[in-house]
């Protein structure tokens, strides 16, 4: 099912829920949060590893997918996203979620159990970015140059890493990256980038999974070992493959542990009335 609401400054906010499980009892929600140049269709493969027990959550960020496109001057801050997510967990009547975030998703999942920690009840962030990055700037002058499409294109297999094939590339191309509005890109880059939440998650209490990938070109796996010791209670799972985008590469694996996570941390996502 498609829904919207409506924040304050009159940006709406599109999500979908997919809720297999029996009516007759109380599911747990489990929400999903994309990355850079996506929308929750980014988590289509994720979708019949949790929808038989929990009520699957994905929302498209401000600026992403069918939500409000934002202007290019827009200010963006982790506050205002966090405010976004936390929006929609009131809105959905949820005391606390079981969070998922990717990339940049990944980072606000990882800062609204820092800062929010009574809405989050388990946490799983794949590939998030902790710490400032490089190298955006030449995003920045391609998708001005040659629109981001191409753009898209241009970094596509990076993304998926080695072994994608060119139809798997066409569709994260044609569906989701490539139809992210220019505004939302240009001001979102100039975010992003600056990210720095390492202090952030030594606040982290609630039960949390960490995952990463091998031969990523974006972060290597000691860096991402030295922050995640400074979360209490955290497990990483190191993924072998040279994709940065593991929720997007490796679907399957990466819900599989998830799911097998939750089971261990949780009651299975069905609450008895």
């Amino acid at each position: 099912m498609k829904y919207t609401f409506k924040r304050p400054d009159g940006c709406e906010i599109f999500y979908t829920i997919d809720n297999y499980t029996d009516p007759w009892r109380k599911a747990e929600t489990i929400l999903f949060v994309h990355g850079l140049a996506e929308s929750g269709a980014a988590w289509r493969a994720w979708v019949p590893h949790f929808a038989r027990r929990y009520r699957v959550v994905r929302m498209d960020l401000r600026g992403f997918g069918r939500s409000t496109p934002m202007p290019a001057e827009h200010e963006w801050s982790m506050n205002e996203l966090l405010d976004d997510i936390e929006a929609l967990i009131r809105h959905l009547g949820c005391e606390r979620v079981h969070l998922v975030g990717a990339k940049s998703g990944g980072s606000m999942a990882l800062a609204m159990a820092a800062s929010r920690p009574a809405l989050v009840q388990t946490l799983i962030g794949v590939t998030p970015p902790v710490l400032p990055a490089a190298g955006v700037d030449d995003w920045v002058r391609h998708i001005e140059a040659k629109g981001v499409l191409d753009w898209a294109r241009h970094t596509m297999q990076g993304r998926l890493g080695s072994a994608a094939t060119q139809p798997e590339i066409d569709w994260w191309v044609n569906n989701l990256q490539g139809k992210t509005p220019l505004s939302t890109l240009q001001g979102y880059l100039r975010w992003v980038p600056k990210l720095d939440i390492r202090e952030d998650v030594k606040r982290i209490t609630c039960p949390t999974l960490i995952i990463t990938t091998t031969g990523s070109g974006l972060r290597s796996v000691d860096g991402v070992k030295a922050w995640v010791s400074k979360v209490k209670s955290a497990q990483l799972l190191v993924i072998e493959g040279d994709a940065w985008h593991a929720a997007g590469a490796y679907p399957g694996r990466c819900a599989q542990a998830t799911a097998d996570f939750l089971a261990e941390h949780t009651t299975g996502g069905i609450m008895a009335d």
